[in-house]
C-alpha cells in the first residue's frame, strides 16, 4: 500500500460549512474513514458553520473514535470554534482546548 510514515488524509474545510455542503463533505469524510489513516481537517478558512455541518462532524468524530482513527485540526478558524462553542459541541469536536481569540 502506501508508506506507513506520514500516512494522513487531509480534508480542506473552507468558506461556509453549512447544510448545502453536507453531502459533499460527508462523502470526503467517509473516504477518509475508509482509509484508516489519521485525518487532518484544515479549517483555517471556515467563515461560518451551521448546526447541520457541526452534527456531521460530530458523527465523523464518533465513527473515527470507534475505528481508532485520530483526527487533527489544522488551524481551526475562530468562526468555527465560536459556532462549536455556541452549540455546545466544542468538546465533541476536540475544540475545547483551543482558546478563542
Amino acid at each position: 500500500m502506501s508508506d506507513e510514515q506520514n500516512d494522513k488524509q487531509m480534508i480542506n474545510c473552507h468558506g461556509s460549512l453549512d447544510i448545502s455542503m453536507v453531502g459533499t463533505l460527508g462523502d470526503e469524510l467517509k473516504v477518509a474513514l475508509d482509509s484508516g489513516q489519521t485525518v487532518q481537517l484544515q479549517a483555517g478558512e471556515v467563515a461560518k458553520a451551521d448546526a447541520a455541518a457541526l452534527q456531521l462532524l460530530c458523527a465523523f468524530f464518533l465513527d473515527a473514535q470507534v475505528h481508532g482513527i485520530d483526527i487533527e485540526w489544522i488551524d481551526p478558524s475562530d468562526e468555527l470554534r465560536h459556532a462549536a462553542s455556541a452549540t455546545g459541541l466544542s468538546e465533541h469536536l476536540g475544540l475545547q482546548e483551543m482558546p478563542l481569540h
